[in-house]
Protein backbone atom coordinates (compact mmCIF):
# COMPACT_ATOMS: atom_id res chain seq x y z
CA UNK A 1 0.00 0.00 0.00
CA UNK A 2 1.15 3.53 -0.70
CA UNK A 3 -0.08 6.92 0.02
CA UNK A 4 -0.26 9.80 -2.16
CA UNK A 5 2.30 12.09 -1.24
CA UNK A 6 3.02 16.26 -1.55
CA UNK A 7 6.15 17.41 -0.06
CA UNK A 8 4.80 21.13 0.13
CA UNK A 9 8.09 22.86 0.48
CA UNK A 10 10.26 22.31 -2.65
CA UNK A 11 12.91 24.46 -3.93
CA UNK A 12 11.91 25.82 -7.28
CA UNK A 13 15.25 25.28 -8.92
CA UNK A 14 15.19 21.38 -7.87
CA UNK A 15 11.66 20.54 -9.33
CA UNK A 16 13.39 19.03 -12.87
CA UNK A 17 15.13 16.94 -10.59
CA UNK A 18 12.20 15.33 -9.47
CA UNK A 19 10.97 15.12 -12.52
CA UNK A 20 14.12 13.03 -13.66
CA UNK A 21 14.26 9.32 -14.54
CA UNK A 22 17.68 9.37 -15.65
CA UNK A 23 19.62 6.57 -14.34
CA UNK A 24 22.30 9.24 -13.23
CA UNK A 25 21.24 12.42 -11.75
CA UNK A 26 24.32 14.71 -10.28
CA UNK A 27 23.43 17.29 -8.24
CA UNK A 28 26.23 19.89 -7.64
CA UNK A 29 27.06 23.69 -6.84
CA UNK A 30 27.83 25.43 -3.66
CA UNK A 31 27.29 25.07 0.10
CA UNK A 32 24.17 25.97 1.59
CA UNK A 33 22.54 24.97 -2.09
CA UNK A 34 19.71 22.18 -0.26
CA UNK A 35 20.74 19.57 -2.83
CA UNK A 36 21.29 16.66 0.09
CA UNK A 37 17.74 18.29 1.73
CA UNK A 38 16.39 17.97 -1.90
CA UNK A 39 17.79 14.28 -2.30
CA UNK A 40 16.65 12.96 0.69
CA UNK A 41 13.16 14.30 -0.07
CA UNK A 42 13.12 12.70 -3.66
CA UNK A 43 14.06 9.35 -1.98
CA UNK A 44 11.45 9.80 1.11
CA UNK A 45 9.01 11.18 -1.83
CA UNK A 46 9.55 7.58 -3.91
CA UNK A 47 9.55 5.61 -0.87
CA UNK A 48 5.85 6.77 0.56
CA UNK A 49 4.63 6.81 -2.81
CA UNK A 50 5.90 3.32 -5.26
CA UNK A 51 5.90 0.13 -4.55
CA UNK A 52 8.85 -2.30 -4.67
CA UNK A 53 11.47 0.01 -3.46
CA UNK A 54 14.87 -0.87 -1.59
CA UNK A 55 16.64 2.62 -1.79
CA UNK A 56 20.70 2.70 -0.43
CA UNK A 57 21.88 5.43 0.72
CA UNK A 58 25.88 5.00 0.78
CA UNK A 59 29.09 7.55 1.84
CA UNK A 60 32.76 6.46 1.24
CA UNK A 61 33.24 5.93 5.21
CA UNK A 62 30.18 4.31 7.50
CA UNK A 63 31.18 6.90 10.33
CA UNK A 64 30.09 9.90 8.62
CA UNK A 65 26.55 8.56 7.55
CA UNK A 66 25.40 8.75 11.06
CA UNK A 67 25.75 12.75 11.45
CA UNK A 68 24.98 13.32 7.61
CA UNK A 69 22.70 11.35 5.17
CA UNK A 70 20.81 9.47 8.34
CA UNK A 71 20.14 12.29 10.61
CA UNK A 72 18.91 14.38 7.02
CA UNK A 73 16.31 11.87 6.30
CA UNK A 74 15.30 11.27 9.75
CA UNK A 75 14.56 15.14 9.77
CA UNK A 76 12.72 15.33 6.47
CA UNK A 77 10.64 12.70 7.85
CA UNK A 78 9.65 14.41 10.87
CA UNK A 79 9.18 17.75 8.80
CA UNK A 80 6.90 15.75 6.75
CA UNK A 81 4.71 14.62 9.04
CA UNK A 82 5.94 10.66 8.31
CA UNK A 83 7.34 9.64 11.66
CA UNK A 84 4.49 7.84 12.56
CA UNK A 85 4.52 5.97 9.01
CA UNK A 86 8.02 4.86 9.38
CA UNK A 87 10.06 2.47 11.68
CA UNK A 88 13.37 3.39 12.17
CA UNK A 89 16.01 1.12 13.08
CA UNK A 90 19.22 3.57 14.87
CA UNK A 91 21.27 0.55 15.12
CA UNK A 92 21.52 -0.32 11.44
CA UNK A 93 20.59 2.98 10.44
CA UNK A 94 17.48 1.74 8.53
CA UNK A 95 13.92 2.84 7.49
CA UNK A 96 11.12 0.91 6.67
CA UNK A 97 8.01 2.81 5.40
CA UNK A 98 5.16 0.87 7.13
CA UNK A 99 2.37 0.78 4.74
CA UNK A 100 4.10 -0.95 1.84
CA UNK A 101 7.90 -2.52 3.72
CA UNK A 102 10.06 -0.15 1.00
CA UNK A 103 13.06 0.61 3.04
CA UNK A 104 15.97 3.36 2.69
CA UNK A 105 19.03 1.65 4.22
CA UNK A 106 22.05 3.90 4.55
CA UNK A 107 25.78 2.19 4.46
CA UNK A 108 29.43 2.85 4.29
CA UNK A 109 31.49 1.60 1.28
CA UNK A 110 34.38 0.95 4.11
CA UNK A 111 32.82 -2.04 4.35
CA UNK A 112 31.87 -3.71 0.82
CA UNK A 113 31.22 -7.10 2.21
CA UNK A 114 27.79 -5.41 3.73
CA UNK A 115 27.15 -3.51 0.40
CA UNK A 116 27.59 -6.93 -1.61
CA UNK A 117 24.93 -9.25 0.79
CA UNK A 118 22.18 -6.16 -0.06
CA UNK A 119 19.83 -7.58 -2.52
CA UNK A 120 17.13 -5.91 -4.59
CA UNK A 121 18.19 -2.29 -4.38
CA UNK A 122 16.59 0.13 -6.56
CA UNK A 123 18.10 3.13 -5.94
CA UNK A 124 21.12 4.83 -4.49
CA UNK A 125 22.29 7.69 -3.42
CA UNK A 126 25.86 8.98 -3.09
CA UNK A 127 26.29 11.77 -0.76
CA UNK A 128 29.68 13.49 -1.16
CA UNK A 129 30.84 11.66 -4.36
CA UNK A 130 33.86 13.38 -4.37
CA UNK A 131 34.95 11.20 -1.41
CA UNK A 132 35.08 7.56 -3.42
CA UNK A 133 38.03 6.39 -5.03
CA UNK A 134 38.84 5.04 -8.34
CA UNK A 135 41.28 2.39 -7.94
CA UNK A 136 41.99 -0.40 -9.64
CA UNK A 137 40.18 -3.97 -8.50
CA UNK A 138 41.32 -7.79 -8.69
CA UNK A 139 38.28 -8.02 -11.24
CA UNK A 140 39.34 -5.09 -13.64
CA UNK A 141 36.52 -2.55 -11.99
CA UNK A 142 37.18 0.42 -10.59
CA UNK A 143 36.70 -0.20 -7.16
CA UNK A 144 33.62 1.98 -5.38
CA UNK A 145 31.52 3.42 -8.10
CA UNK A 146 31.57 0.88 -10.86
CA UNK A 147 30.49 -1.55 -7.70
CA UNK A 148 27.57 0.55 -6.79
CA UNK A 149 26.42 0.59 -10.17
CA UNK A 150 26.45 -3.20 -11.11
CA UNK A 151 24.33 -3.54 -7.53
CA UNK A 152 21.72 -1.61 -9.50
CA UNK A 153 20.40 -3.99 -11.61
CA UNK A 154 17.31 -6.36 -13.02
CA UNK A 155 13.79 -5.41 -13.70
CA UNK A 156 11.78 -3.35 -11.75
CA UNK A 157 8.33 -1.47 -11.64
CA UNK A 158 10.12 1.94 -11.24
CA UNK A 159 12.93 3.71 -12.86
CA UNK A 160 16.23 3.34 -11.45
CA UNK A 161 18.25 5.88 -10.36
CA UNK A 162 21.74 6.75 -9.00
CA UNK A 163 21.80 10.17 -7.34
CA UNK A 164 25.46 11.87 -6.73
CA UNK A 165 25.63 15.00 -4.25
CA UNK A 166 28.72 17.13 -3.62
CA UNK A 167 30.37 20.68 -3.37
CA UNK A 168 33.08 20.83 -6.39
CA UNK A 169 36.65 21.21 -5.37
CA UNK A 170 39.26 20.56 -7.75
CA UNK A 171 38.67 18.96 -11.46
CA UNK A 172 41.49 16.40 -10.44
CA UNK A 173 38.67 14.14 -8.92
CA UNK A 174 36.82 11.12 -10.75
CA UNK A 175 33.69 12.41 -10.47
CA UNK A 176 34.72 15.11 -13.09
CA UNK A 177 36.72 12.58 -15.27
CA UNK A 178 33.48 10.65 -15.63
CA UNK A 179 30.51 12.97 -16.35
CA UNK A 180 32.25 16.59 -16.42
CA UNK A 181 34.91 15.55 -18.85
CA UNK A 182 32.74 13.70 -21.39
CA UNK A 183 29.00 13.95 -22.15
CA UNK A 184 27.57 10.51 -20.20
CA UNK A 185 24.23 8.80 -21.73
CA UNK A 186 20.97 8.99 -19.80
CA UNK A 187 22.48 11.33 -17.07
CA UNK A 188 20.78 14.52 -15.73
CA UNK A 189 22.94 17.32 -13.81
CA UNK A 190 21.80 19.94 -12.39
CA UNK A 191 24.06 23.11 -10.34
CA UNK A 192 22.70 24.94 -7.58
CA UNK A 193 23.99 27.40 -4.95
CA UNK A 194 22.75 29.06 -1.85
CA UNK A 195 21.30 31.96 -4.05
CA UNK A 196 18.27 29.73 -5.48
CA UNK A 197 17.33 27.95 -2.18
CA UNK A 198 14.64 29.87 -0.67
CA UNK A 199 14.97 27.93 2.65
CA UNK A 200 18.36 29.74 3.31
CA UNK A 201 19.17 30.96 6.67
CA UNK A 202 19.49 34.97 6.36
CA UNK A 203 22.66 34.70 8.16
CA UNK A 204 24.76 32.08 6.42
CA UNK A 205 23.63 34.36 3.62
CA UNK A 206 25.04 37.25 4.65
CA UNK A 207 28.24 35.15 5.38
CA UNK A 208 27.77 34.52 2.07
CA UNK A 209 28.01 37.90 0.90
CA UNK A 210 30.95 39.18 2.84
CA UNK A 211 33.07 36.63 1.26
CA UNK A 212 32.15 37.67 -1.96
CA UNK A 213 33.88 40.81 -0.66
CA UNK A 214 36.79 39.27 0.97
CA UNK A 215 37.89 36.54 -1.39
CA UNK A 216 35.83 36.80 -4.73
CA UNK A 217 38.19 33.71 -6.47
CA UNK A 218 36.98 31.30 -3.22
CA UNK A 219 33.74 32.75 -2.83
CA UNK A 220 33.32 31.14 -6.62
CA UNK A 221 34.81 27.94 -5.43
CA UNK A 222 32.53 27.12 -1.80
CA UNK A 223 29.67 29.43 -2.51
CA UNK A 224 29.07 29.29 -6.33
CA UNK A 225 30.30 25.75 -6.87
CA UNK A 226 32.45 26.23 -9.56
CA UNK A 227 35.37 23.34 -10.37
CA UNK A 228 38.60 24.38 -8.87
CA UNK A 229 42.03 22.85 -9.61
CA UNK A 230 44.22 21.36 -7.35
CA UNK A 231 46.49 24.66 -6.95
CA UNK A 232 45.62 26.57 -3.95
CA UNK A 233 44.55 23.08 -1.59
CA UNK A 234 46.43 23.55 1.25
CA UNK A 235 45.93 20.21 2.29
CA UNK A 236 45.26 18.36 -0.87
CA UNK A 237 45.60 14.51 -0.12
CA UNK A 238 44.26 13.38 2.94
CA UNK A 239 42.69 10.11 3.92
CA UNK A 240 38.80 9.49 5.59
CA UNK A 241 39.10 6.71 7.79
CA UNK A 242 36.86 5.07 10.41
CA UNK A 243 39.02 5.54 13.59
CA UNK A 244 41.47 6.09 15.43
CA UNK A 245 44.73 3.72 15.22
CA UNK A 246 44.96 1.22 18.03
CA UNK A 247 48.41 2.90 18.49
CA UNK A 248 50.32 6.51 18.74
CA UNK A 249 53.89 8.06 19.77
CA UNK A 250 52.30 11.93 20.41
CA UNK A 251 48.99 12.47 21.16
CA UNK A 252 47.40 16.51 21.88
CA UNK A 253 44.62 18.26 21.87
CA UNK A 254 43.94 21.94 20.01
CA UNK A 255 41.57 24.59 20.97
CA UNK A 256 39.93 27.28 19.05
CA UNK A 257 37.86 29.34 20.73
CA UNK A 258 34.32 30.65 19.35
CA UNK A 259 30.85 32.01 20.03
CA UNK A 260 29.30 33.47 16.75
CA UNK A 261 32.16 31.27 15.16
CA UNK A 262 32.47 27.76 15.94
CA UNK A 263 33.98 26.59 19.22
CA UNK A 264 36.47 23.93 17.58
CA UNK A 265 38.24 21.22 19.78
CA UNK A 266 39.96 18.90 17.97
CA UNK A 267 42.00 15.86 18.80
CA UNK A 268 45.37 14.79 16.79
CA UNK A 269 47.39 11.19 17.12
CA UNK A 270 50.56 11.12 15.76
CA UNK A 271 51.99 7.65 14.54
CA UNK A 272 55.39 7.41 12.63
CA UNK A 273 54.61 9.72 9.75
CA UNK A 274 50.58 9.33 9.96
CA UNK A 275 48.14 12.46 11.44
CA UNK A 276 44.77 11.17 12.78
CA UNK A 277 42.49 14.21 13.79
CA UNK A 278 39.38 13.63 15.36
CA UNK A 279 36.24 16.72 15.87
CA UNK A 280 35.56 16.71 19.82
CA UNK A 281 33.69 19.75 20.19
CA UNK A 282 32.28 22.05 16.78
CA UNK A 283 29.41 24.46 18.57
CA UNK A 284 27.89 27.55 18.10
CA UNK A 285 27.03 30.27 20.23
CA UNK A 286 27.93 28.50 23.33
CA UNK A 287 30.18 30.04 26.60
CA UNK A 288 33.76 28.71 27.33
CA UNK A 289 31.89 27.63 30.86
CA UNK A 290 29.17 25.52 28.69
CA UNK A 291 31.73 23.91 26.32
CA UNK A 292 33.83 22.75 29.16
CA UNK A 293 30.84 20.90 30.81
CA UNK A 294 30.24 19.59 27.71
CA UNK A 295 33.62 18.53 27.54
CA UNK A 296 34.12 16.89 30.69
CA UNK A 297 30.74 15.06 29.92
CA UNK A 298 31.36 13.74 26.60
CA UNK A 299 35.09 12.60 27.17
CA UNK A 300 36.62 12.35 30.28
CA UNK A 301 38.94 10.17 29.09
CA UNK A 302 40.76 13.01 27.43
CA UNK A 303 40.79 15.36 30.74
CA UNK A 304 44.19 14.37 31.40
CA UNK A 305 45.47 15.31 27.67
CA UNK A 306 47.43 18.40 26.75
CA UNK A 307 46.01 20.85 25.16
CA UNK A 308 46.56 23.49 23.41
CA UNK A 309 44.31 26.54 22.97
CA UNK A 310 44.55 30.03 21.00
CA UNK A 311 46.42 32.34 22.65
CA UNK A 312 44.37 35.32 21.80
CA UNK A 313 41.84 34.63 24.73
CA UNK A 314 44.52 34.21 27.95
CA UNK A 315 41.12 34.54 30.03
CA UNK A 316 39.23 31.31 28.51
CA UNK A 317 42.59 29.45 28.75
CA UNK A 318 42.88 30.05 32.55
CA UNK A 319 38.94 29.33 33.11
CA UNK A 320 40.17 25.93 31.05
CA UNK A 321 42.77 25.65 33.74
CA UNK A 322 40.96 26.15 36.79
CA UNK A 323 38.70 23.24 36.09
CA UNK A 324 41.50 21.12 36.40
CA UNK A 325 42.79 21.06 32.55
CA UNK A 326 46.29 21.04 31.23
CA UNK A 327 45.78 23.62 28.60
CA UNK A 328 48.82 25.71 27.18
CA UNK A 329 48.94 28.68 24.84
CA UNK A 330 49.43 27.08 21.29
CA UNK A 331 52.34 28.72 18.80
CA UNK A 332 50.02 30.75 16.51
CA UNK A 333 52.38 30.92 13.29
CA UNK A 334 49.92 30.08 10.55
CA UNK A 335 52.23 29.11 7.91
CA UNK A 336 55.07 27.32 9.81
CA UNK A 337 51.84 25.29 12.05
CA UNK A 338 50.65 24.51 8.14
CA UNK A 339 54.32 22.73 6.86
CA UNK A 340 54.12 20.58 9.90
CA UNK A 341 50.64 19.50 9.36
CA UNK A 342 51.69 18.56 5.41
CA UNK A 343 54.91 17.14 7.25
CA UNK A 344 52.62 13.93 8.34
CA UNK A 345 50.42 11.59 6.02
CA UNK A 346 46.90 13.23 6.81
CA UNK A 347 43.72 10.99 8.00
CA UNK A 348 40.50 12.61 9.10
CA UNK A 349 38.32 10.43 11.17
CA UNK A 350 34.47 9.56 9.03
CA UNK A 351 32.52 10.83 11.99
CA UNK A 352 34.36 14.33 12.23
CA UNK A 353 31.75 16.15 9.44
CA UNK A 354 32.90 19.75 10.06
CA UNK A 355 37.10 18.91 9.69
CA UNK A 356 36.22 16.97 6.31
CA UNK A 357 33.78 20.07 5.41
CA UNK A 358 37.10 22.32 6.17
CA UNK A 359 39.51 20.55 4.65
CA UNK A 360 38.16 20.03 1.26
CA UNK A 361 37.81 24.24 0.56
CA UNK A 362 41.05 25.11 2.34
CA UNK A 363 43.01 27.30 0.43
CA UNK A 364 46.03 29.45 0.26
CA UNK A 365 44.64 33.45 -0.65
CA UNK A 366 45.57 35.06 -4.00
CA UNK A 367 46.78 38.26 -5.07
CA UNK A 368 45.20 40.27 -7.72
CA UNK A 369 47.17 38.82 -10.24
CA UNK A 370 46.15 34.92 -9.08
CA UNK A 371 49.50 34.33 -7.52
CA UNK A 372 49.38 32.53 -3.87
CA UNK A 373 49.84 34.13 -0.65
CA UNK A 374 51.81 32.56 2.55
CA UNK A 375 48.57 32.65 4.45
CA UNK A 376 45.13 30.43 3.73
CA UNK A 377 41.77 32.39 3.55
CA UNK A 378 40.31 32.92 6.83
CA UNK A 379 36.69 31.63 5.88
CA UNK A 380 35.47 28.14 7.70
CA UNK A 381 38.93 27.12 8.86
CA UNK A 382 37.87 26.74 12.93
CA UNK A 383 38.63 23.38 12.55
CA UNK A 384 42.29 23.72 10.66
CA UNK A 385 43.03 26.09 13.08
CA UNK A 386 42.46 23.98 16.02
CA UNK A 387 44.42 20.84 14.13
CA UNK A 388 47.31 23.11 13.70
CA UNK A 389 47.22 24.38 17.70
CA UNK A 390 47.65 21.07 18.23
CA UNK A 391 50.73 20.36 16.31
CA UNK A 392 52.18 22.89 18.69
CA UNK A 393 55.23 20.89 20.52
CA UNK A 394 55.86 20.14 16.65
CA UNK A 395 55.93 23.58 15.39
CA UNK A 396 58.09 24.83 18.92
CA UNK A 397 60.25 21.27 18.49
CA UNK A 398 59.82 20.64 21.62
CA UNK A 399 58.82 17.29 21.51
CA UNK A 400 57.78 14.59 25.23
CA UNK A 401 57.49 11.01 24.87
CA UNK A 402 53.67 10.05 26.12
CA UNK A 403 52.36 6.59 26.44
CA UNK A 404 52.09 4.43 23.40
CA UNK A 405 48.53 2.84 23.81
CA UNK A 406 45.14 4.14 22.84
CA UNK A 407 43.32 1.64 25.14
CA UNK A 408 40.55 4.08 26.86
CA UNK A 409 40.89 6.84 24.58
Amino acid sequence: MCVKVKIMQVAKVYKPFFNAKNRYAILYGGAGSGKSYATAQKLIMRTTSEAGHKFLAVRKVAATLRYSVFSLLKSVIEKEGFTKLFKINETNMEFTFLLNNNKIICKGLDDPEKIKSIDGITGIWIEEATELTEVETPDGLKSDFDQLDLRLRGETKHYKQIVLTFNPTSINNWVYDRFFAKQVEDTFILKTTYLQNPFIDPAYKQVMERLKKQNPEYYKIYALGEWGSARGLIYPDYKIVPALPAYYEDVFIGIDFGYNHAYAIVLVVIEKNNLYAKELIYEFEKDNKTIIQMFRQRYPQYANLQMYADSARPDLIKEWKMQGFRVSKANKNVFEGINVVKSFNIHITGDSQNLLREIKAYRWKQDKQGNLLDEPVKFNDDGMDAMRYALTPYIDKKLRPVSKSLKGL
